[in-house]
């Protein structure tokens, strides 16, 4: 029997289904596929789904959407540093992405999810710096000046 596979920074490890299931899809199929199990709530099979979905597509049309999808499943079941991950690797690999001021957010509420209290705020302020004015930027405010009440800095 193999280990269960593992995805750390950087590394995305398919699970048994690659070779089956997103193996005889395109990547619009393979994409729907990931994305219909987060919309169902299925946040654990999502992140499984969306894995294989990268290990097979990495550098595809959907790749920043997949990875900005694996770490929004990380994120609702409190895998912050997982979750990190990714909207890291999708602000390092694509930067210009529709999906990277999303993925600047939730880093930074991954970090505080994960008490870095000082990173959390220096990347909350990037996103105000870079986005202001925009949906994310009032959310990045509002999670700072909760941080300031709470004294969580």
């Amino acid at each position: 029997m193999q280990p269960a596979p593992v995805a750390s920074a950087g590394t995305l490890a398919p699970s048994e289904s690659v070779g089956g299931v997103m193996a005889g899809m395109d990547e619009r199929g393979a994409y729907d596929h990931a994305f219909e199990a987060l919309k169902s709530g299925d946040y654990v099979e999502s992140s499984r789904r969306f894995r294989d979905f990268l290990a097979v597509f990495p550098g595809g049309q959907y790749a920043p959407n997949g990875l900005y999808w694996l770490g929004e499943s990380y994120y609702v079941t409190q895998n912050y540093a997982l979750a990190g991950d990714q909207f890291q690797s999708l602000l390092d690999r694509f930067p210009t992405h529709d999906k990277a001021p999303g993925a600047l957010l939730k880093l930074g509420l991954s970090q505080y999810g994960l008490k870095q209290y000082p990173a959390a705020e220096a990347t909350l302020q990037q996103v105000l710096q870079r986005y202001p004015g925009s949906d994310v930027a009032r959310t990045a405010d509002d999670r700072l000046r909760a941080m300031q009440l709470t004294g969580a800095r």
